[in-house]
Formats: structure tokens, sequence, C-alpha cells
């Protein structure tokens, strides 16, 4: 099994390797606009508009991997990320760096959507489970180790080395993204009309006729709405318990090993059987009770404990919101369908944001966790539907198909 695991191997890799250089540009970027601004609002800013830009971006990434070869796609995203981050070593004023991470953002936006819809058809079905498992295994190694590796770096050799080392991530990545032998996507005749062109909305459209994707991503709706609260949070936390900046980076970190733990035992766990759903469920159940503990935790050290199980549950969750995204829809939708999915769930993570600052200052430190946490767990509740009355498997899914040419 070893030799045809290989290209997801490979695409995890390239993962891993872009994520952290991300992870370790985007401590780079916070540092370098607070020094030279001394300002939290340029800071904010910063978060704000690249989420903003990759929210704008992300349909149009889904269109392009539908509509184009997706490895290409691929390739030429991490390939242009790398020359802007190559451009933000030379930068210095605020306006130049924000401008820069916006154009950074606009090239990366199509990766995703891409990466995540030829996941099926470079592992097929029977390895699907572990191959979701493996990717998210990588994202999380990325958010795990990339804002260590930034400190390191930004407090050693500054902020520019910093975007420079993100630049040859990239394009380590795309040249791992070349090296893939393997399909990206279903092959399609077009002299014989078996895949006629769709509209750039049809996404949307699937999404609505689906029961399940709706379910899905509603659920995320209500989830994400506030947890932007706890994130906003643990600075102060890491102060409330006089933990320091290392407390801070621990907060981060552990809730990353925790989603390594636990996309890993997902992707060997779930395999081939019908259960995304429930774990799925279960899975943002948990996330949300040890979201809420980390804000009743009497000891920073239980916090941390909290976070790993919290970070593991998130893990699964991952897993299981990939299969069953992939699995319900076709292959020449299946980019635009992510898109729209990672759209309204970084809409919804946004607004979350935005109230994050004045729902701390109104209800507290602690409190923030807790009603973050509840919400979180309600959520979850939304996928109950799907529980009682389950979806079809995903070869006999009528809801996902295109309409007739």
């Amino acid at each position: 099994m070893a030799e045809p695991r290989a290209p997801i191997r490979r695409l995890a890799t390239a993962r891993a390797i872009s994520v952290t250089g991300s992870q370790v540009a985007m401590i780079a970027l916070t540092f370098q606009i607070y020094e030279v601004t001394g300002s939290a609002v340029w800071v904010s800013a910063v978060f704000l508009a690249t989420f903003a830009m990759l929210g704008v971006m992300t349909p149009v990434g889904g269109w392009l991997g539908d509509s184009f070869d997706r490895r290409t796609i691929m390739i030429l995203s991490d390939i242009g990320a790398a020359i802007v981050f190559a451009g933000l070593v030379f930068a210095h004023e605020p306006w130049l760096l924000i401008a820069l991470a916006l154009l950074a953002t606009l090239c990366e936006a199509p990766f995703l959507p891409a990466s995540q819809a030829a996941i099926p058809n470079l592992a097929g079905d029977e390895d699907l489970a572990w191959a979701n498992g493996l990717v998210s295994q990588a994202f999380s190694l990325g958010i795990t180790v990339g804002p260590l590796v930034g400190g390191v770096l930004v407090g050693a050799v500054g902020a520019n080395l910093a975007f420079g080392i993100n630049a040859v991530s990239f394009l380590v990545s795309a040249v791992l993204v070349w090296s893939v032998r393997g399909r990206f996507q279903e092959r399609r005749d077009r002299a014989a009309g078996a895949a006629p062109s769709v509209p750039f909305t049809e996404g949307v459209r699937v999404v609505l006729r689906s029961r399940l994707l709706v379910l899905v991503i509603a659920a995320e709706v209500v989830a994400f709405s506030v947890v932007g609260w706890s994130m906003v949070a643990d600075a102060p936390l890491a102060k409330l318990f006089e933990a320091g900046s290392i407390g801070f980076a621990a907060l981060i970190s552990t809730w990353g090993a925790g989603m390594l733990v636990g996309s890993w035992a997902a992707g060997r766990w779930m395999g081939e059987r019908p259960i995304e759903v429930k774990v799925m469920l279960v899975g943002m159940a948990v996330d949300g009770v040890m979201i809420a503990l980390m804000g009743l935790s009497p000891l920073f050290v239980l916090v941390l404990v909290v976070s790993v199980l919290g970070g593991a549950a998130s893990g699964f969750v991952n897993v299981a919101r990939q299969l069953l995204l992939q699995r319900a829809v076709v292959d020449r939708l299946r980019s635009r369908v992510f898109a729209v999915a990672e759209l309204v769930a970084t809409a919804s993570f946004i607004l979350g944001l935005a109230s994050a600052g004045p729902a701390i200052e109104a209800f507290g430190v602690r409190e923030a966790y807790v009603l973050s946490g509840v919400v979180f767990v309600v959520g979850g509740l939304v996928l109950l539907p799907l529980v009682r009355r389950p979806p079809p498997r995903p070869d006999a899914t009528p809801a996902a198909a295109p309409p007739a040419a």
C-alpha cells in the first residue's frame, strides 16, 4: 500500500511546509506592523483585511479548481505567493506591508479548494479517511510549529528573513505538488459532451439542493459565529494566569498538538464506515465543552490539558467534515462546493472576530470562553437531523448531481 499512497504523502508534506511558512510569516508580519506603528489597530487591520480578501477570493479559487487543471492551479498559486513574500522582504511601510499581505492572500486562495477537491481522486475511496487524516495532520503540524519557529526567527534574525523563508517554503511546496504523479480530477471528454460548462455560481446551487451540505455549513456558521471570542481571549487569559508570552504561545501550540493527534487517530479509525456525521457532531460537542472548560479552569496547566483535548476533538471534526463534503459532490463541482463552504465559514468567523473585543470587555475573559464554548455545542446540535435521518451513501447522492446539460 506504500506506493499508491505516495501522492497523498507528497501533497501532505507540501501542505505542512506551506502552512508552517505561512504561520512564520504571519508572526513576522504582526511583529513588523506593530513595531513600526505601535498600534494594535494596525495589527487588527492585518487580520481583518487578509480574512476579507480570503473570503472574496475563495469562490474564484473554487471556480479555477473546477475549470482548469488542479495541479497547475496549485503550482501557480504557490509560485505567486512565493514571489509576493519575496517582495515583503524589502517592504517597510505599514500600508505596503498590508497591501502585499493582501496580494499574497489573493495568490494563496486557489490552493485550498483545489487541493481539497483533488484528494478523492489521488487517494481513492478506500484510503479517503486516511488521506484526509494525513493532510489534516500536516495542517495541524504547521499551526503547531509555525508560531514557535516564527517567534524564534523574528527575535533572532528579524522579520524580513522570516518573509524570505516563507517564500522558499512556497517554492518547495510547488516542487512537491509538481512531483505528484496521479489524477487531480476526473478526465473530462469535452468533445463527447460529457463535461458541459457550468455557471460560476453552480457551487451555491449544489449546496442549496443538498440537505446534508446545508446542515453541515449551517452548523459551522453557528459554531464559528463566536469562536473568535475565545481566540482573542487567549492572550488576556495567559496574562490573567501570569503565564506571559510563553503561556500564550503554549495555548496555540497545545491546541495544534491535539489536532495533530486527533487527525492521525481519525484517519486510521474512521475508514469507509458511514459515521462522518456522528463523528462531526460528537467532536463539535466535545470541542465546545473543552473551550468552555478553558474559561472555568482554576489552574493554567489544566487549561493546557483541556486545550490538547479540544484540539484532538477538532482533528476528528476536520477529517469528518472533509469526508462529508468530498463524498457528497461530483468531482467537476467539488472545488466550487468547498469554496462555498470555506467562504461562509470565513464570513461567520470574521463577524465573530469583529465582536470579540467588545464582548470580552463586556462579559470578561473567562465568560467569553464559556459563551464561545456553549455556542459551539449548539452549532454541533444543528447536525442532529442528519443523525436521525442519515444521508445516502456517496454513490447515491442525487442532491449533489449537476443539472442536466
